[in-house]
């Protein structure tokens, strides 16, 4: 067999076996057209080859003449598809120069069949046959040139242009696997080929058409490619499989549950946690509708916020509740990412949940501790001024019992002055009243409830809080001083938690002065704006003021400077401030100390009604 039949049969062979493998890779991924324009450039190269290898062997100028016009037509199959081969993988080729390069083709095609002779030729007036180095002979056709074989030529040069503009763009954009792979083949393929054959033509170089063998650059360089591709593809297999047992053995030791949903509302997956925190089996979870394991009254929330999923994603964390097998119910915190399938669609849910069931409890036993505490603290202060209180009740109730005593000798006497005995039952009212208003003050003190936020006047607090304080006050001879700025709007707060916090306050300047001489046993309370949107209450004593190892310390929780203190009340205090979303500190003066805090103002449209 000869030489050039082994040699074209080789490239025929290597094209075909390269249209093999893509066109297997375009059933893998039937979107991926440009394994489709592999196909057809390879094909195209194959058949060119068998026709260069007829072309040589022609015996007839008809023969010839068939054969050259089938090997334009395979050229231009080659070509066409390759550009847009080149746009395919780099995206950064002219749109403009392949819709040209593809129009320049199409019509050298044309004029390629309309003639009698070809692309090539006019006339193919004889054919010599010529002898290769090796002592082989092939066949060449002589003629003079057809003119519109220009524009195939125009057309290849400016695919050269179109390829080397595309490769340069794409390098400078970091794409320079893509760059040097496709650029630099095409381009070689373009330049062996398009000069090689032009030369042939016109008679320069006399050896048989090679645009096979160039195209062999293209076979290697995606060849090369592909085994780059598996190389790659196994080493991402490696890792994926290292990657999911990683995730395998996480979400089975994962103290977190784990619950996977598709697009159907339906459980796919459930961590081995769920299993012992439902007391489910997997098996039985896959496939259950989701709303199975929460509460019937949560289930129509749950499908709107699945359908909100689908369309703008889910909520990044919400609470649920879970339906045990036991029927018992736990509260878990979830994560939850929005899962998408390969064309960018709704694919389900992952969500990643954390058991709070107990964490609530415990948190639900510490508010109701927490109450009980600060329950005990306006206790504590009270009993203080226990002996005030009952001297302050003392005086209604004695003058009620002389009151009665007086009305029931009048009665006794047979003639009674009714005007007096009507006086008399007034006074009895009016000292019941006062005596119950005392008695109603220390009961919303001492009262354990829920707090509400109200709008009211922090005048009427400070007041009904003096009057508490008031017989304690008289006894000890503190005098108190009350500034308040004019038109004070309400404030939004828990009246009973401002007024417990006012009188440990009082209490504490009560303290603080007590030691003092009598004439300099003096109290002040402040009361003015802070900024556009809260009140400021201080309240300064004539003490003997903060001690600087004291002072940073003040609200720290069980911390305290007295033998019988709880250490909490001021604690408490800075609870109910911060609550209210204001702040307290305590601070020396020139004469004592002070202790400011403040509250928020009730709303405009709350304050007009």
């Amino acid at each position: 067999m000869s030489i050039l039949t082994i040699a074209w049969s080789m490239c025929t062979a290597a094209s075909f076996m390269l249209a093999l493998l893509h066109l297997l890779l375009w059933f893998k991924d039937r979107r991926a057209y440009i394994y489709l324009l592999s196909v057809m450039m390879a094909v195209s190269a194959g058949a060119g080859a068998l026709t260069e290898l007829a072309l040589m062997h022609a015996t007839s100028v008809d023969a010839y003449r068939k054969l050259i016009q089938w090997e334009n037509l395979f050229v231009y199959t080659l070509l066409l598809p390759m550009v847009w081969f080149v746009r395919g993988r780099l995206p950064s080729a002219r749109l403009w120069l392949a819709i040209l390069i593809s129009i320049l083709w199409t019509l050298a095609i044309l004029v390629n069949w309309l003639s009698p002779y070809s692309l090539i030729f006019t006339e193919i007036r004889t054919l010599k046959q010529m002898p290769t180095f090796w002592g082989e002979w092939f066949t060449l056709a002589e003629g003079p040139a057809n003119p519109w074989v220009h524009l195939s030529n125009l057309a290849s040069v400016l695919i050269v242009m179109y390829v080397l503009d595309a490769a340069i763009r794409s390098w400078r954009a970091g794409d320079r696997r893509q760059a040097s792979l496709v650029g630099g083949s095409v381009a070689t393929f373009i330049v062996l080929g398009g000069i090689h054959a032009p030369l042939v033509d016109a008679g320069v170089v006399e050896t048989p058409y090679m645009v096979s063998f160039a195209f062999l650059a293209i076979v290697l360089a995606l060849s090369y490619e592909l085994v780059s591709d598996a190389v790659l593809a196994s080493r991402y297999a490696i890792e994926i499989r290292a990657s999911e047992a990683r995730w395998r053995s996480l979400l089975t030791d994962v103290q977190l549950a784990v619950i996977g949903v598709d697009p159907e509302s339906k459980i796919n997956y459930a961590n081995p946690f769920v299993e012992r925190l439902t007391g489910y089996r997997s098996g039985d979870l896959i496939g259950s509708p989701l709303a199975s394991l929460i509460p019937k009254t949560d289930r129509a929330e749950l499908a709107e916020r699945l359908v909100a999923a689908a369309q703008t994603g889910p909520r990044p964390h919400s609470r649920w509740n879970l339906i045990c097998a036991s029927g018992e119910r736990r509260s878990l915190a979830w994560s939850n990412v929005r899962l998408n399938d390969a064309n960018g669609k709704y694919a389900g849910l992952l969500s990643i949940g954390e058991d709070i069931t107990d964490r609530l409890a415990a948190e639900r036993n510490l508010q109701r501790t927490r109450r009980e505490l600060e329950r005990l603290g306006r206790a504590n202060v009270l009993g203080e001024l226990v002996s005030a209180l009952a001297h302050e009740l003392n005086q209604p109730l004695a003058a009620i019992l002389s009151n009665a005593q007086a009305a029931r000798r009048f009665i006794g006497s047979g003639s009674p002055d009714l005007v007096q005995l009507r006086e008399i039952l007034d006074d009895i009212v009016r000292d019941d009243k006062r005596a119950g208003e005392v008695i109603q003050r220390l009961r919303l003190m001492l009262c354990k409830r829920n707090p509400k936020r109200e709008q009211f006047d922090l005048r009427d607090s400070i007041q009904e809080t003096l009057a508490i304080a008031g017989a304690e006050l008289e006894a000890q001879g503190i005098s108190v001083k009350q500034e308040f700025a004019q038109g004070l709007p309400q404030i939004l707060a828990d009246q009973v938690e401002i007024q417990q916090i006012l009188m440990n306050l009082l209490v504490n300047a009560m303290r603080a002065v007590s030691a003092s001489p009598v004439e300099q046993r003096e109290l002040r309370i402040l009361a003015r704006s802070h900024g556009a949107d809260a009140l400021l209450i201080s309240i300064d004593d004539s003490g003997p003021g903060i001690s600087a190892d004291v002072l940073p310390h003040l609200f720290e929780p069980f911390f305290t400077t007295r033998s019988q203190g709880l250490g909490m009340g001021l604690s408490i205090c800075r609870r109910i401030v911060e609550a209210h979303g204001g702040c307290i500190w305590g601070e020396n003066t020139e004469v004592g100390a002070r202790f400011s805090f403040t509250l928020p103002l009730a709303a405009p449209e709350e304050r007009h009604g």
